[in-house]
This record gives C-alpha cells, structure tokens and sequence, in this order.
C-alpha cells in the first residue's frame, strides 16, 4: 500500500508559518516565529516546530519557497508529531493539506499552480 499519493521533495530554506485554524470570532495571526520545512509535496508537508501540536488540530500555514514570489496560504491538518533527533527543533510535524476545490475549509485550486511552478523550478535544478 503506497503510504502517499505525491512524491516530496527538499526545497533548502524553504519556511513555514502556522497559525490556529480561525473561528468565528477569532481571526489570529501569523506568529513571528517560522520553521524550516524538510520536506513538501501538493499534500502535506514535514516541518520543525518548538511548539508540540496536537494531531488532528486545524491550522493555517504560509509557505515561504526562495525564488518564488507568492506566500500561500493553506488549510491543513497535524497528521503526526515526533521528537526530533536532531538539537535544533524539540519537534517534527507532519500535516496534510486539505484538500483544493471551491467548497468551504478547501483550498483554493491556483495554489496548484504554486506547486507547478516549485515542482518545475527543483527539475530544472537537476
């Protein structure tokens, strides 16, 4: 059984910014704090974070990819937390995207043309 249906790949100091999925009346911002991403793909990503999240929490996360000019932001899912093997992030934490199309908590279709453009820019590097 195939664990993911998009491969992933490293993109080096590519950066995410979370932030709690906004309610009714609240609408929070983005944190100062970002994280480096080790790895992404058009569903979900793994990331470094301080902050231990709870899986099956909701946030919103932008991403920040050197060389590109858009900071999109998606809805997504804490899928899993683990400690970090490494001494720079107590944590890594995987999420999952939601999924993209016109309907409420979807992400918007033209992000794929985000991806497009990084999947495109790493073959290019190759």
């Amino acid at each position: 059984m195939k664990k993911r249906n998009c491969d992933r790949f490293s993109i080096p100091g590519t950066t995410i910014y979370y932030k709690n999925k906004p309610g009714v009346f609240i609408k929070p911002d983005f944190a100062d704090q970002y994280y480096p991403v080790i790895n992404i793909s058009r569903g979900g990503a793994k990331f470094l974070c301080n902050e231990r999240l709870t899986a099956g929490k909701s946030i919103v996360v932008k991403l920040d990819v050197p060389g590109m000019d858009r900071q999109p932001e998606l809805l997504a899912d804490v899928r899993w937390i683990s400690r970090n093997p490494e001494q720079s992030y107590p944590y890594q934490t995987g999420i999952a995207f939601n999924a993209y199309g016109k309907k409420r908590n979807e992400n918007p279709m033209n992000i794929l043309a985000f991806f497009d453009a990084i999947e495109q820019k790493k073959e290019n590097e190759k």
